[in-house]
């Protein structure tokens, strides 16, 4: 297990707390795998910090609090892991091409995914930790 808070070996660049929790391939309008990707990016352009010079791989820490209907474990983190993929942000033709992060969403890059999940609450809720590894 990884210690996320030593500052020595991690810089935490995104801290962001979102009013909704969703899963992938929904194809209905409004729901779509491209607007949920546009919408963590709008979230998170203003207080996304500086990537540092030099990064060895990333990690992600997703919490998620959900009301209402079911939501796939297994699906919550791959919109969220894509919305920071040069790949895929040029792909999407994003306006927010600043916040690659990485190139692509592999293990070459993104080594770490922790997802914590509480389905027995009034409130839909995402909260995503973004940590640059900065020493092996």
């Amino acid at each position: 297990m990884y210690a996320f808070d030593d500052l020595s070996k991690f810089i935490k660049v995104l801290d962001l707390t979102v009013p909704w929790a969703h899963s992938y391939a929904d194809m209905r309008p409004g729901k779509t795998d491209l607007e949920r990707r546009e919408n963590y990016r709008a979230a998170a352009v203003q207080i996304i910090c500086a990537k540092p010079d030099v990064v060895f791989w990333w990690a992600f820490r997703i919490s998620v609090t959900k009301s209402g209907r079911r939501l796939d474990v297994d699906n919550v983190a791959k919109t969220i892991i894509d919305s920071f993929s040069a790949s895929q942000l040029k792909r999407d033709g994003s306006k927010y091409s600043d916040l690659a992060l990485y190139a692509d969403d592999t293990f070459d890059e993104v080594r770490i995914l922790q997802v914590i999940g509480n389905p027995k609450v009034n409130v839909d809720s995402t909260h995503i930790e973004v940590f640059a590894c900065i020493q092996e």
